[in-house]
Formats: structure tokens, C-alpha cells, sequence
């Protein structure tokens, strides 16, 4: 399949847009995420196609990054290191006790029904930030963005130009559990 040939990419404003299209069955499919998926199943539409936490190979990788402005981050570092370092501990407090995140995502207005958010919570593998091989996962998807022409750079200079570890590891070491 050639997605530039073969798919007809409709680009939405946003993701209820799309999948709004999707229900009224003006679109075949669309991309979702958390909690979108949630609601689709608790609505009994649609079927999951790729199911990236728990379908291989997809699932061999970490789904999420952290990006930063290069300018800033390097203008910056303290500042980038705090943020990363806040959004690794969040994630571990999501690991160590989804029930009380998912009540506080709901206190907080962010999700109405507990279920999705625990069922979020649980779905994501929060620890994996830990023990992932982050090169492995920029290649991994850069690759296969490469191979549907989404992207013109190859996987290797994505990760020789585009991506800064230092940070990462150096948070790796500090927050050891």
C-alpha cells in the first residue's frame, strides 16, 4: 500500500473534528488516543486496528517523547532538565498508583469517568521510561514513517540531527528506583 496513492488523508482542526467524521461515518478510520478510544469502545463503535500498547512490534517500543525547542534546551538546560525531570516523576506516580491518579483526573475535570482514566492509566506501561532504549524507538518509528513517505530523512540522520540523550541519561541515573 502507498499511503500517499492509496489513503485519502483528511486533516482535521482536531481530534473530536476527526472523530466526529469517524461516528457519522464520513471517514473510513482515524488516528485515536487516550481517552478517545475509551469512549469509542464504551460506545460500541469502530474496532481498534493497531492497538499500540499491547500489539508487536509496536508494543516493543515507547509510545511517547518529550520535545523540546532546541534553542531553549540549550539556552536553557536547568530548566529542561526540571521539566523532564517533573514529567518522570508524574509518570512514576501514575505506575506506583493508578487508582489515585485516575480519581484526581476526575476531581480535576480532565477525564468525567473514572473507569477510562484507570483503564488509561493501567493500559500505558508509565515504567517503561526507565528501561527503554530510546535510540531503538526513534529508529523504530522514524523507520517506519520513512517507509510510508510521511518523512524524507532517514532514521539514522533523525537520530544524529534531531535527538540529545544527555538529559535522559542523566535523569535515569538521579531518579533510580
Amino acid at each position: 500500500m502507498d499511503p500517499g496513492r492509496d489513503i485519502n488523508w483528511v486533516v482535521t482542526g482536531t481530534t473530536a473534528e476527526s472523530m466526529r467524521l469517524f461516528v457519522e461515518g464520513q471517514a473510513d478510520a482515524f488516528l485515536a488516543g487516550p481517552p478517545r478510544v475509551q469512549e469509542l469502545r464504551t460506545r460500541k463503535i469502530g474496532k481498534i486496528i493497531v492497538d499500540l500498547p499491547r500489539d508487536r512490534p509496536w508494543s516493543q517500543y515507547f509510545c511517547c517523547m518529550i520535545v523540546a525547542n532546541r534553542d531553549f534546551a540549550e539556552e536553557n538546560p536547568a530548566a529542561t532538565k526540571r521539566a523532564m525531570r517533573a514529567l518522570f516523576k508524574a509518570a512514576d506516580v501514575c505506575a506506583r498508583d493508578p487508582e489515585r491518579v485516575a480519581r484526581y483526573l476526575v476531581a480535576k475535570g480532565y477525564e468525567k469517568r473514572y473507569g477510562a482514566a484507570l483503564e488509561v492509566l493501567k493500559d500505558l506501561s508509565y515504567r517503561q521510561w526507565r528501561d527503554m532504549n530510546q535510540e531503538d524507538t526513534v529508529r523504530f518509528f522514524a523507520l517506519r514513517m520513512h517507509e510510508a513517505k510521511i518523512i524524507k530523512s532517514s532514521p539514522r540522520k533523525i537520530i544524529a540531527q534531531g535527538t540529545d540523550w544527555r538529559f535522559l541519561n542523566e535523569l535515569k541515573r538521579e531518579l533510580k528506583a
